[in-house]
């Protein structure tokens, strides 16, 4: 990847969106650290951020993806050079006495130099969740709340096949009872519902179209758990109504 930048990248994850009938809004960027950089962005099914945007109603109460992508920005710089520009960094020293630069082996010679398989260029992580509107509305009580639980993991399991780690959040709030906060009896239900969703971005081995191969998978495990957060919620509203 010697042509790619992290904005590239992202413009990247972008299309992939689009691809999948995702439309973003609110993107943000930033460091977590020194050598880690994020491109942040809310992802809606296309065709309800138009209707979001046209200002046809005051709110659209529809599922969202929160989208993450995060780049180590030192394997970045090594995809850049590749494994051999990376050693003419480098040189031999025996007790601090430099012996000159390291010379990449060819084949015949011994082993080639290449980027570890476990180092990873960045992590896509996928947040979807429901309005806060569904919430409110839907009973909450132990049955409810473990009923949702089990058809949000369904739900991630059968759409998060391409991902490498897949996970249904879920926040508790207690709702204190006339006897105060202590009541043993009193109703927790959740009040923050999310499935989360990560894909590894190896090193080693990626180019432009491994790259964009993982946004794909990435943008289409996002827009079907949009789908499936819908018919969650739907099947749940139709049978407690």
């Amino acid at each position: 990847m010697p042509h790619f930048t992290r904005h590239q990248i992202g413009y990247n994850l972008l299309s992939a969106l689009r691809v999948a009938g995702l439309g973003v809004r609110d993107e943000f960027e930033g460091r977590q650290e020194p050598a880690s950089w994020f491109f942040r962005c809310l992802a809606y099914d296309q065709s309800e951020l138009d209707i979001m945007e046209s200002g046809a109603i005051d709110a659209l109460h529809a599922p969202s993806a929160l989208v993450e992508l995060s780049l180590d920005e030192v394997a970045l710089a090594a995809a850049a050079i590749g494994p051999d520009g990376l050693l003419s960094y480098l040189t031999w020293e025996v007790e601090d006495e430099p012996l000159g630069e390291i010379t990449p082996p060819l084949p015949e010679d011994g082993p080639v130099a290449r980027f570890h398989p476990d180092i990873q260029l960045g992590y896509l992580a996928l947040d979807v969740a429901p309005p806060t509107l569904w919430m409110e509305e839907r009973r909450s009580d132990r049955e409810s709340n473990e009923e949702l639980a089990r058809r949000l993991a369904v739900m991630a399991q059968q759409v998060g096949g391409d991902c490498d780690v897949i996970e249904v959040h879920m926040e508790g709030s207690l709702d204190a009872s006339e006897d105060g906060w202590a009541d043993r009896t009193a109703e927790v239900r959740p009040a923050g519902v999310s499935v989360h969703f990560t894909l590894e971005i190896p090193l080693a081995g990626i180019g432009e179209r491994e790259l964009a191969m993982r946004f794909s998978e990435g943008a289409r495990t996002a827009a079907a758990a949009i789908e499936g957060m819908r018919l969650v919620f739907g099947r749940l509203t139709a049978g407690e109504r």
